[in-house]
């Protein structure tokens, strides 16, 4: 599966890394993902929420990209990259606790306190 780069429109964009983040208090998965595109060179964030709660059978979901300054997304690249269970929400390591916190309410707040620019839409190929 790719995406629309933002910068040269091609198809060309994929999910290089992500780490899967505990449950917060409205969504039931939570997705950080760094985004790259093998066309242009472009590299993103991406962060996937989905939420099944409410009605049977119904699902609800954001998948958004933001842009972010090379070095803060180095950053969280290498952050990814040290997590032993990037997969496994419920794993307790020090990246998990760090990328997956919550505030007051119990809503992740950690993409609030990272400095980003703008988003972009995520539009699949």
């Amino acid at each position: 599966m790719g995406f629309v780069c933002p910068r040269c429109l091609g198809g060309s964009m994929k999910i290089t890394s992500s780490i899967e983040l505990p449950p917060d208090s409205r969504s039931d998965e939570i997705t950080v993902q760094i985004l790259k595109c093998s066309k242009c060179g472009f590299a993103g964030l991406g962060v996937y929420e989905e939420t099944r709660r409410g009605k049977l059978d119904s699902e609800s979901f954001h998948h958004r990209g933001y842009y972010m300054d090379d070095s803060t997304l180095a950053s969280i690249q290498k952050m990814i990259g040290q997590c032993p269970k990037p997969k496994k929400s419920g794993c307790r390591c020090r990246i998990h606790r760090s990328l997956g916190r919550v505030n007051e309410f119990g809503e992740w707040n950690w993409l609030e306190k990272t400095p980003h620019k703008e988003t972009f839409r995520l539009q699949i190929t």
